[in-house]
Parts: C-alpha cells; structure tokens; sequence
C-alpha cells in the first residue's frame, strides 16, 4: 500500500469532526444515564406483563430501546481515533514526541477521572451504605457493588496503568485499547501495508474459530485488542491514507443517497442488536461503516453543528465522568424523593440526568482538559530546531 508523502496529505479540519465525537459521546452518556436509572426492560416485564400494556407502556419501553447501542458508538471512537492518529504521525513520525503529546491530551483528565469516581463512590457510601452492602443487587446496584475494591493498592495502580475493573469506571474498558493503539501506532503506520493485512487475517481467524482462539488462553487484552478491536482502529488508518481518492468519489454520490446510506447503517445496527440480543461483531462493523459515512459526509460537505461541535470539544471528558455522575444524580435524587424500592419507575426522571452529566463533565474540561489542550497548542507552535550539520 502506498501512503502518502506527508506533502500530499489531505487538508482536514478537525473541528468539524468535534461533532462526530460529540454524537458519540453524547449518544453513551444517554444511553448510560436511561440504563442506570431507569427499572430497564427485563424487570420492568417482571413487574409489568405485556398483556397489561398500554400505549404509553409500548412508547417508553420502544423507546428506551434507542439507547442500546452504547458499545457500538464506542466504535465509532475507534474508528476516529485510527483516522486522528494516522493524520497526525504522517507529519511527525518521532515515537517519543508522539508519545509525549498523547500523555499530555489524555492522562490528567484521565486521573482527575479516576479521582472524580472516587469522590462520588465515598459520597454515596456516606449517604446510602444500603447501595454497597449486599441489600440491592440488581439494576444499577450491581455497578456499585462493584466499587468496594476501589481504593484498595493494587486496584488503584491498575487503574493508573489502564487496566481497569467496573463499577464507576466501567466505561474506561475502550480506553485500554485506545492506548494499545498509541503505543503502537509510531510502529504501525511505518508499514501500513502489512499492519492492515495482518490485521484483516487476525480479525478473520477469530470471526471465523473464536473458540479455537480462545483455546490458546491469551491474555485479555492481547486478544482483544488483537482479534476483536483492532480491526475497527485499521478502518480509520485507511480512510486517511486513501482519503483524496475515496472523497474523489464520494463527491459523485447524491447528498440524499449518502444520508439515506447514514441511516440505513443506524438502523441496520438497531437490528443486528435487537435481534441479537446485544451488541456483537455485527453490529460493531456495521458501526465502523456509520463511522466512515459520517466522517466523509461532514469533512467532504463542511457540515458544522454548533452545540454537537461544542460538545464534542469535551467529548473525552465527557466520556470518562459521565458514569460516576450517574450515581451522583441517583444519590441526589434518593434524597429528594426518598424511594421506597431501589428501581425507578418513572420514565422521565433519568432524563434530566444528562444535562448533569455535560455540567459536570464541562466544569471538569474546564479545569483540566481545555488547560491541556493548550498546553499541546503551545508545543505545536515551538518551532523546530534546524538539524546540525557537520563540516
């Protein structure tokens, strides 16, 4: 496969794809906040049979079936962050500074993420012990159970080192393969040829014998990364060493074509997760396709959406407090409305729970990640010493 020199490399503003993360992150946060707090569907059948439905029954429950797709808008970080990664190592190839770059934009929002966790589960622990010592164990109560072990030595130094374990971290396991990715990417995109081709053939085994590779007892996060994930980073590297071609001939394609392929791909995942009962390889590379419709259509047609751009700007922050401040929420909403049962019933009270989430996760960008970024702004500017020439 022949890259591009780094002369040729397309011109891509990235803050339109802000809007793209922003989808992402926001449709998680949704589905976490609707997930956590709401009875969910399978209790809700318990307590509720369908023959004793209504029509504002089959509303809430329809409904609350758009925000299943939580793992596959993951991938579609996945899938940015191949593409993100590949635009910025074809202008400086050094690991070290790359290195250096991704600790900056990534590990103290990280930290204060883990902090932030942290705080809530002391907090709701003072408030409500009930939720930790074994009374609830259903529902959102099986997230705190898991929070226990939370500031016990080795657990915190796993966590440090992204390998983290569940309850109010629970959605930092993409991280983990995010950082796979960076520290091989330096590596990876000298022989993009090969990394694709090895790639595709891994991916393949599995989809086609994942019991014979499970056989051979890999680690967790080798096979993974390896077998499961990694396929979905490879999707973005290509579009962006073949991007000029493929928005050559995207351009030939009608507007309302490529938005009814957009949505024909979000209800394909639909489908493959419903009648799957859960996310799977089906669903997840009908994601990575969506990923690279949207990423064509907003970047080929300078789609920009204001507020989706504003929060995809805190996109990663977002990302990471959004659950901790779930269980914030719950708590505050324990104390006003004193719930005789540990589900919640009524449909509406995990909505307001959203907004909580993009106030707490702005204050923490605020605080953290804007400063970060401009700390990287600021290194990007420094010119480049001129290299010493011996005579």
């Amino acid at each position: 496969m022949k890259t591009e020199p780094i002369s040729e490399r397309p011109k891509i503003s990235f803050d339109i794809l802000d809007s793209i993360r922003g989808i992402a992150a926001l449709y998680v946060a949704v589905a976490h906040c609707r997930g956590t707090l709401w009875i969910g569907g399978n209790e809700f059948l318990k307590l509720f049979p369908r023959n004793t439905w209504n029509v504002w029954d089959y509303l809430m429950f329809g409904s609350s079936m758009l925000t299943r797709l939580a793992v596959e808008f993951v991938i579609v970080f996945f899938v940015l962050s191949g593409f993100s990664i590949a635009y910025s190592l074809s202008a400086n190839k050094s690991p070290l500074q790359f290195y250096k770059r991704r600790f900056i934009r990534i590990y103290p929002s990280y930290v204060v993420a883990l902090i932030w966790a942290g705080l809530v589960f002391l907090i709701t622990y003072y408030w409500y012990p009930q939720w930790y010592n074994g009374t609830f164990n259903q529902g959102a109560f099986i997230r705190t159970a898991e929070m226990k072990d939370y500031f016990r030595l080795d657990v915190i130094l796993k966590n440090l080192f992204y390998m983290p374990g569940h309850g109010f971290i629970t959605p930092f396991w993409s991280l983990t393969y995010e950082v796979i990715f960076y520290l091989l990417a330096p590596f990876l995109m000298r022989r993009v040829k090969l990394y694709t081709i090895v790639s595709i053939v891994l991916f393949l085994i599995n989809f086609i014998s994942p019991s014979r590779v499970q056989s051979w007892s890999l680690p967790v996060y080798i096979y993974e990364f390896l077998f499961l994930y990694n396929i979905y980073f490879v999707a973005g590297v290509l579009l962006f060493y073949y991007y000029k071609t493929i928005e050559n001939w995207f351009k030939n394609i009608s507007k309302r074509v490529i938005l009814a392929a957009i949505g024909g791909a979000v209800i394909l995942m639909y489908a493959f997760n419903i009648s799957l009962r859960s996310e799977t390889v089906y669903s997840f590379l009908v994601a990575a396709v969506l990923s690279v419709l949207l990423i064509l259509y907003f970047l080929t047609y300078q789609v920009r959406i204001k507020w989706l751009m504003g929060i995809g700007k805190f996109s990663y922050t977002l990302y990471i407090t959004h659950f901790a401040s779930v269980y914030l929420y719950l708590g505050f909403y324990w104390a006003i409305a004193k719930p005789a049962a540990p589900y919640i019933l009524n449909y509406f009270v995990w909505m307001p729970a959203v907004l909580f989430c993009l106030l707490i996760a702005y204050l923490q960008y605020t605080l953290v990640e804007k400063r970060t970024k401009k700390v990287l702004s600021s290194l990007r500017k420094k010119p480049v010493p001129a290299p010493i020439i011996s005579g």
